[in-house]
């Protein structure tokens, strides 16, 4: 049986950290932890659960490096899968072990894609357009583990494993993602940030979801709600993948084009020259 290994890199999450531990503790087989300074009772809780394997502390802010450090410790303990994600994120409830073993068998599949919904409250997510299109775009990953893989040592926005090679595939398990729904909390994790990243302060107002349409959350993920929704967001994905797909063929092109002209430029900027020294080989009669 395949040995999946959850990491979390948290600080002060006491918020939501029973919730978190219920929904992720049924489907790991272990749970490797960085506390980065938490002094609401976090640490304490996560060294007291059977199922956290390992808890390792930090103090100042750095995402890259802390979730590097986490890496390296998780690697101590042979996994042969790993899935990153925060502490406000919630798997939705009807998803078992069973789901990911399916997942995790496949032999050519590498890398597995979730999508998160950011949740105004306990019962509704943002559902305006632009929300939609985030949630279509699958941005967490479980991923088979590599000695290839890495995470960008950026002080502040380093989400994803990289250098993970092989095939992913977007997969219709969802994401709770619950940060947003206390303001205090909120406020706190704006705060932090503008010590960093002052200049993205339209990106801190974002995260209090002001004035967002509501779409009412459903458990069940074969309510027709839900497979409509995800039909939806499917095609929302697809229109994404094409105008990206659109537009990279169209530069493409555009170099070639360039390249070409380039070309013959060059060739015809040579034409007098050879001219030239054509005549003075004739006149000189050789």
């Amino acid at each position: 049986m395949p040995k999946l290994i959850v990491m979390l890199r948290v600080k002060d999450g006491i918020f939501f950290a029973d919730e978190w531990l219920q929904s992720y503790e049924k489907i790991a087989d272990e749970i490797v932890v960085l506390d980065n300074g938490s002094t609401d009772g976090t640490l304490e809780k996560f060294q007291s659960h059977p199922k956290v394997s390992s808890v390792i502390q930090t103090n100042d802010y750095h995402e890259g490096r802390d979730k590097n450090l986490l890496y390296n410790e998780v690697r101590k303990r042979k996994p042969d899968w790993c899935i990153w994600v925060d502490i406000d994120e919630i798997l939705e409830p009807h998803l078992t072990r069973k789901h990911f073993e399916r997942l995790m068998n496949s032999s050519f599949i590498n890398k597995y894609a979730f999508r998160r919904f950011h949740f105004i409250d306990t019962k509704y997510f943002a559902g305006s357009w632009f929300r939609l299109k985030y949630s279509a775009g699958h941005d967490r990953l479980m991923w088979r583990e590599s000695a290839e893989g890495y995470f960008e040592n950026y002080i502040i926005d380093s989400p994803n494993v990289k250098g993970i090679k092989g095939l992913k595939w977007n997969t219709s398990f969802r994401i709770k993602h619950l940060g947003y729904i206390n303001k205090t909390i909120v406020d706190k994790k704006a705060s932090l940030y503008r010590t960093i990243i002052p200049e993205k302060e339209s990106t801190f107002q974002e995260m209090y979801l002001t004035n967002e349409k509501k779409i009412k959350w459903y458990d069940e993920r074969n309510n027709v709600h839900v497979i409509l929704l995800n039909s939806l967001l499917n095609c929302l994905q697809a229109y994404h993948l094409f105008h990206k797909a659109y537009w990279r063929i169209i530069g493409l092109l555009s170099y070639k084009n360039t390249q070409s002209t380039h070309t013959v430029t060059t060739i015809a900027e040579h034409q007098p020259v050879k001219k030239l020294y054509a005549s003075k080989q004739s006149a000189s009669g050789n």
